[in-house]
């Protein structure tokens, strides 16, 4: 993804339906999958955008536009975390972790997740 572009959440409510599609999806199928009200108008114009900021394509098949993701959900995920992480916690995951179970919003299965993890990345366990 190169450069850090974070999208609004409108814009990111769109590539959410699109990115789940998991290939070409029409406007009326982007409508239907969001979660909260949209008129055709609106989603159109966040389309356009979306296009114009290189996050997806348009292809014309006689009436129906279908929109194909031109930037892959894991990229956008690891750059959307990158920046959250280098914002809030000076890109320090023991401080965001921290900050979680501090708020009490970990459970302990998700420990033993985080946990597992951790173990495999510093080699501690075979995968």
């Amino acid at each position: 993804m190169g450069e850090n572009r974070h999208l609004p959440e409108s814009e990111l409510d769109i590539m959410l339906v699109v990115w789940g599609a998991g290939g070409p999806v029409s406007a009326p199928a982007i409508l239907e999958g969001l979660e909260r009200p949209l008129t055709a108008s609106a989603l159109h114009s966040y389309l356009k955008r979306l296009e114009e900021k290189g996050f997806l394509s348009c292809k014309k098949a006689g009436k129906v536009n279908t929109y194909t993701a031109m930037v892959a959900r894991e990229d956008y995920q690891r750059s959307e975390g990158e920046s959250f992480l280098k914002k809030l916690y000076g890109s320090s995951i023991s401080r965001f972790a921290a900050a979680l179970y501090d708020g009490k919003r970990v459970e302990p299965a998700e420990l033993e997740e985080l946990q597992a993890l951790l173990d495999r990345l510093s080699g501690g366990e075979e995968t």
